[in-house]
């Protein structure tokens, strides 16, 4: 979710990211035959290439080379190509995807959390959530809560559609998670930039000459057109990660309450207390939802429950929550069209 993405501390995993590389080699734990599994290493490298389709400064073009994961996490390239090769066979990397900064399109983003009486209200409820106009992502927790993170073109449209969630959740306040805080664009994009842009999108894993081929243009152009979009947070490529396909392993959100007075400190223990489980960290919009959230990965139950627990020993901290996903959804299709629309322009 939101914010600013947590550091890699690189000089903290270097001693571990030297254990998995003899680990590979010894024992092939990551091998295309072997049990996939998910160590501090792969949550490292996971974290340096950025989760979230969206950051309030630029991403560059390179920052999924192993070359630069490597340097993030301290390990060699080619155990970092290993590793994502292995996630990737694995399902854990299911893809990637390559997102245009919204105000190009001449829109906003925020996610508000609904709390409905129960279960059986948010699932009669959820294809209604799901169809809202701009919305982008369903993030479904177990339980009677979800959060809706939706686009939109200015104030009234934002209030018409927090009518609408409003409603949704029969009335009960929503409260804010978190808001998508993008670059600002100084340059408006042309009819040939949005044409790379929606062939990336279609294949965001292609290279400059594939991309060339579909655009209709030379691949100097094309890298062109696409180191420059990067540079100046145009667009944002990053991987989608489904922890479901490892069994025994799935992501869950941990909001962090702190103590009045306590400051930043809190803060940063935590990511060093979460270094081999968090791949993700931010601070909510609303406080009512922590004051200092973390995406971690768990094994177990037992492990949720631990990592919980972690959290409140952490000076500073005066209560943590789990809340455990059921769904995350990416319902941004329709990005594509609104890409195809300007590239004809």
């Amino acid at each position: 979710m939101k914010g600013a993405q947590a550091p890699v501390r690189a000089g903290q995993l270097r001693g571990a990211a030297r254990a998995a590389e003899h680990a590979i080699h010894r024992k092939g734990f990551h091998g295309p035959a072997a049990c996939p599994r998910v160590d501090a290493l792969d949550v490292a490298i996971i974290r340096a290439m950025g989760i979230r389709p969206y950051e309030r400064v630029p991403k560059p073009l390179d920052s999924l080379r192993p070359a630069r994961l490597a340097r993030a996490t301290g390990a060699s390239v080619n155990t970092v190509k290993e590793r994502i090769a292995a996630m990737t066979e694995a399902g854990v990397i299911a893809g990637y995807r390559a997102f245009p900064n919204l105000r190009h399109l001449g829109l906003a983003a925020e996610a508000h959390y609904l709390q409905f009486p129960g279960d059986e209200a948010k699932d009669a409820a959820l294809p209604q959530v799901k169809s809202l106009g701009g919305i982008l992502e369903v993030h479904d927790f177990i339980g009677p809560g979800l959060c809706a993170d939706f686009s939109f073109r200015d104030e009234a449209d934002r209030r018409a559609k927090l009518d609408l969630l409003t409603g949704f959740a029969h009335g009960a306040p929503l409260r804010t998670f978190y808001v998508r805080e993008m670059p600002p664009v100084e340059r408006g994009l042309t009819a040939l930039d949005w044409r790379v842009l929606g062939a990336l999108r279609a294949n965001p894993r292609a290279g400059a000459a594939d991309l060339a081929k579909v655009v209709g243009v030379s691949a100097r152009t094309v890298k062109r057109r696409l180191t420059r979009m990067a540079a100046e947070g145009s667009v944002f490529l990053v991987p989608i990660v489904d922890p479901s396909k490892v069994e025994g392993l799935f992501m869950f959100e941990l909001l962090v309450y702190l103590r009045e007075g306590s400051g930043p400190r809190p803060m940063a223990a935590l990511r060093a207390a979460f270094q081999a489980e968090h791949v993700y960290a931010y601070m909510p919009a609303s406080a009512e939802l922590g004051h200092f959230d973390l995406l971690l990965f768990a094994r177990t139950s037992a492990q949720v429950e631990e990592l919980r627990r972690r959290a409140e020993t952490v000076p500073g901290v005066a209560r943590a929550e789990a809340w455990l996903f059921r769904a995350f959804l990416d319902l941004s299709a329709w990005l594509d069209d609104a890409v195809a629309e300007r590239a004809r322009k």
